[in-house]
């Protein structure tokens, strides 16, 4: 996706002798001289999503990959067959913190029910969730082939809540 600004268009009254705010155009250019273009995403796979669950509940998302040919009319859009594929999640408090650190949370898995209809569930355990801090977690999932091709799938947030009562308990179901 790209975005194109144009020019806005002049006032009727001069601008002289001012230093700032410079013209849009010169603004723009003096951005576009000095600003390095932001780096390509890594993949298009890569969606965004906010998952919340609450400590001590167990998080259950569903993950369904497809493929989309748009080069058809109408498009077609297919299952990616996950068949020996490695899932990968980690949650950390700060996203600079090493995968080894104690608050960092990691959940591997490979899909066994759904495979070939490009469906995976990401399963983090009451056990877990119950151990983790009431914060906003940044988090991501990948995944590996068995070939060892690395996909970067989602990456986000995970929110742990506190209840607020005791008298609601099970599974917490986010789908993406």
């Amino acid at each position: 996706m790209s975005t194109t600004l144009g020019n806005p268009p002049l006032p009727p009254y001069p601008i002289a002798r001012q230093n700032w705010p410079l013209p849009f155009s010169q603004l723009q250019t003096q951005m576009a001289a000095t600003t390095p273009p932001p780096p390509p995403s890594p993949c298009a796979c890569v969606q965004g999503a906010a998952l919340t669950v609450q400590c001590g509940a167990t998080l259950s998302t569903k993950l369904t990959l497809t493929v989309t040919d748009s080069s058809v009319t109408p498009p077609v859009t297919t299952p990616v067959d996950v068949t020996g594929n490695t899932f990968q999640f980690t949650a950390k408090v700060d996203p600079t913190y090493l995968d080894t650190d104690p608050t960092t949370v990691k959940v591997d898995w490979q899909e066994t029910s759904t495979p070939t209809q490009g469906i995976t569930w990401l399963v983090v355990p009451a056990a877990t969730t119950q151990t983790m801090q009431t914060i906003a977690y940044a988090m991501q999932i990948w995944m590996i082939s068995a070939s060892g091709v690395v996909t970067p799938l989602v990456q986000g947030t995970l929110t742990v809540t506190q209840s607020i009562s005791a008298r609601a308990a099970g599974p917490v179901v986010n789908p993406i």
